[in-house]
């Protein structure tokens, strides 16, 4: 901003509190004029309503003289004269009529016939009633009416008075004419030239009495639609409403007083502008005040333009000049006395000194630039080396965040397999009991209901089989379990599983085989290994959803070493590749593709199909290759270790035993947290024969087993039980010279088999069983010779 234009803002600052003034007065001398004006208004109501009060009040006093006339009560011409005498008083009276406290017509100034047979109390309005009316002590107004005979309306008005002869009305009929002459009288008495009201005389109802000025009806029936919501209020008061034409308007609302009732008197006064309250004298103020102002604005700019505008404007000319590298420029201000020509001659030192200073910079920048060069190469060559070895660090990054997914994976396998597999025990348990015992009742009545019942107990027993199976793969996957490897015919295997493959993945897929025939056999566990091909089938169907080819084909392979800390050793793998035609995988999705619970297909997938088949392959000592292109389809490989030998290897020995040898004479602990397995246990050593006795951990194993009247001949210790755990239970026992034989029965899958090697018990019973496993177990631990100690194992 210039600094002519901020001389000119200062100055107009300074001039504001006088405008600020200004406006206030103007504000406040528009507030003045609205309070006079509502003043007015108000003022204008109340006249209206003191001047029917006062007509009202006349109407009283000629009431009491009407109650005193010797023939009130009678109806022939003596009262209509009397009547006609007083009417005379009235101002603006169209005939007196009187009426009893019944509402009858005593006498009237007209013909009876004006009535019609109707009481005059009929023209008063309906709420309060009409005999409440006529014994009111206060008069009251009603409505305007008519009456068959008469060529003009009245305004009717009830007074009550008390006479000789008893209670009665008089009714006055006023002239709307003359109730609209007084309200005209009214507005020309008007003080003071605010405004030009609108007076309305209403009744209780919103009824118009009278209006002045008339509007274009002469007659109009109800009050503007603006102004109904004054009837609802009781007291006086003024407020700004906007009429139907959208005219700001002043309204002042009077009830009658105490002193009568049924009428309101409305006061409306149209808003002028908002400039109608200046006067002359303010006009001539903004006038002035304005020119003062313009006058001081010129001449501060012309004063500003000469002595600090062309002198700042000269010293930043000189000053972009030294910015663009030009510092020979001097400033050339000949005013010596003034603070410019100062400031000029600081500024031309200050180019000489700068002048100086560039050329001592020039002398050294030559020397900065070699320096700088010696150390960019420096920093060239330590951030390649850095460079290096991020990305080193990033991939071990991936492989052990990779192996923190597996490992979380699997911890969470062991433990639902743990639980899964008591489930499972006492289900077959329970079976395995009921098939043992249906088979006693073979010569009940109902041979075919016994039938029946077992066919249902063999279909549930191969259920739970299966269950077992499935958390056995889980288990593998999650490495947690040791896999039964051996020798494997992987092209037998495959001609195996492609029948059950073809009937799973439907018509519209095409399977296709390639198998190599000089294929290495390969040391894999093969239920494993069919489950992943299996898997990796039913994924190639999904990527295929109209349909196309599956081939799977088999190859030996000589793997090298690998880019990747996870590639296994080099060496000689079997290769067996599962590739379809379906719509391939993204590269992101190609990333994630092995990791755990990842999927594609939404809520219906469990992301555990390729994190199985990954863990398989690992575990056995192989690994897994995935190539896929978007569009083309998606081959995926299992690369598996060949075996060392073509031979099948041999199987462990076991020692066996016939499983009817008489067991009756035994006495077995069964020890294990979980009641329904526990329970199970006892019912079928119950069944083979034995005397069973039971604990519910390790701690109370060993109290008990000082109190029973013999040693037991065989224990079978839970593995994962709280507080102490099967192991510990068993090194107590042999610490303490038991020689029972002690079988360790579980389903949990971080016992490896260095733990049962190591540890001091003689069987392992892994859930769930069958009564068989238990029989040949408890035999096998009864009949054990020494040199098989910690070697019999029942699966």
């Amino acid at each position: 901003m210039k600094l002519s234009t901020r001389l000119l803002l200062l100055i107009l600052g300074c001039m504001l509190p006088i405008l600020a003034a200004q406006l206030y007065t103007e504000v406040k001398q528009h507030a003045e004029w609205h309070v006079q004006l509502t003043a007015s208004t108000q003022r204008q109501a109340e006249r209206v309503m003191i001047d029917l009060a006062s007509s009202i009040d006349s109407m009283r006093r000629i009431a009491v003289v009407a109650a005193r006339l010797p023939d009130a009560r009678t109806t022939g011409p003596g009262c209509a004269n009397w009547l006609s005498t007083l009417q005379g008083a009235i101002p603006g009276a169209r005939f007196l009529s009187v009426v009893d406290a019944d509402g009858a017509l005593l006498c009237a100034t007209v013909p009876e016939t004006v009535f019609g047979g109707d009481s005059p109390l009929s023209w008063l309005p309906s709420s309060p009633n009409a005999s409440a009316l006529a014994t009111a002590s206060a008069p009251t107004v009603g409505r305007l009416s008519t009456a068959p005979g008469l060529p003009y309306r009245f305004l009717p008005v009830a007074i009550r008075v008390a006479g000789e002869h008893g209670d009665d009305t008089l009714i006055v009929a006023l002239d709307p004419a003359w109730i609209a002459s007084r309200l005209a009288e009214i507005t020309r008495r008007r003080v003071g030239g605010l405004g030009d009201p609108i007076l309305y005389l209403v009744d209780r109802e919103g009824r118009i009495i009278g209006q002045f000025p008339p509007g274009s009806d002469e007659t109009p029936e109800c009050m503007p639609a603006m102004l109904s919501p004054l009837l609802n209020k009781t007291a006086a008061d003024a407020i700004a409403i906007t009429d139907q034409n959208g005219t700001p308007c002043l309204v002042a609302r009077v009830p009658a007083p105490p002193s009568f009732a049924g009428a309101m008197a409305v006061a409306v006064t149209p808003l002028p502008g908002p400039l109608s309250y200046v006067g002359t004298g303010s006009i001539w103020d903004i006038v002035v005040t304005g020119g003062c102002t313009l006058t001081a604005l010129t001449l501060a700019w012309l004063a500003g333009r000469r002595f600090i505008y062309l002198p700042t404007e000269m010293l930043l000319r000189t000053a972009q000049r030294w910015r663009d590298g030009d510092l020979n420029v001097r400033a050339a201000l000949t005013e010596s006395g003034s603070e410019f020509g100062a400031l000029a001659q600081s500024f031309n030192a200050m180019a000489s000194s700068l002048q100086a200073r560039d050329l001592e910079r020039r002398l050294q920048a030559g020397l900065l630039e070699s320096l700088v060069a010696e150390r960019t190469r420096a920093l060239s060559d330590i951030n390649n080396r850095l460079q290096v070895e991020v990305a080193e660090r990033e991939k071990t990054e991936a492989a052990l965040h990779q192996a923190q997914k597996l490992q979380a994976v699997g911890q969470l396998a062991g433990g639902i397999a743990h639980d899964f597999n008591n489930m499972l025990a006492t289900i077959l348990g329970n079976l395995e009991l009921m098939q043992h015992r249906v088979g006693r009742l073979t010569e009940l009545a109902q041979p075919d209901g016994v039938e029946r019942l077992t066919a249902l107990i063999e279909r549930a027993t191969g259920a739970v089989q299966r269950g077992a199976q499935l958390t056995s793969r889980l288990l593998a996957f999650s490495r947690r379990q040791r896999l039964a490897t051996r020798p494997t015919d992987l092209n037998r295997l495959v001609a195996e599983l492609v029948t059950l493959a073809t009937r799973t993945l439907g018509r519209r897929v095409r399977v296709v085989t390639d198998l190599a025939p000089d294929l290495w056999p390969a040391m894999v566990d093969p239920s494993q290994v069919e489950a992943a091909i299996l898997n990796l089938c039913l994924n190639a169907r999904d990527a295929m959803p109209d349909g196309g080819q599956l081939t799977i084909s088999t190859a030996n392979e000589m793997l090298e070493a690998g880019p990747s800390e996870d590639d296994p050793e080099p060496g000689p793998f079997v290769r067996v590749s599962i590739t379809d035609t379906g719509h391939g995988m993204a590269p992101d999705v190609q990333r994630q593709a092995f990791d755990p619970f990842f999927t594609t297909k939404g809520p219906g997938g469990s992301g555990l199909g390729l994190s199985q088949v990954y863990g398989m392959a690992r575990q056995s000592g192989g690994t897994v290759r995935l190539e896929s292109t978007e569009g083309k389809g998606t081959e995926v490989a299992l690369l598996l270790p060949r075996a060392a030998s073509d031979e099948e290897a041999e199987v462990p020995h076991r020692h066996q035993t016939s499983p009817r040898q008489d067991l009756s004479k035994l006495l077995v602990m069964v020890v294990d947290d979980d009641p329904a397995v526990r329970q199970v246990a006892v019912e079928m050593l119950r069944d083979i024969g034995c005397t069973v006795v039971q604990a519910p951990g390790g701690t109370e194993a060993l109290k008990m087993i000082d109190d029973l009247p013999r040693s037991p001949d065989v224990i079978l210790l839970d593995y994962a039980m709280p507080g102490m755990n099967g192991l510990r239970v068993a090194t107590i026992l042999r610490q303490r010279g038991s020689t029972a034989g002690i079988a360790l029965v579980t389903g949990y899958a971080e016992l490896a088999e260095t733990d049962i090697e190591a540890s001091p018990f003689d069987g392992l019973l892994r859930k769930p069983f069958t009564i068989r496993d238990l029989r040949l177990l408890i035999a096998a631990l009864h009949d054990r010779p020494k040199e098989l100690l910690g070697g019999i194992v029942a699966t």
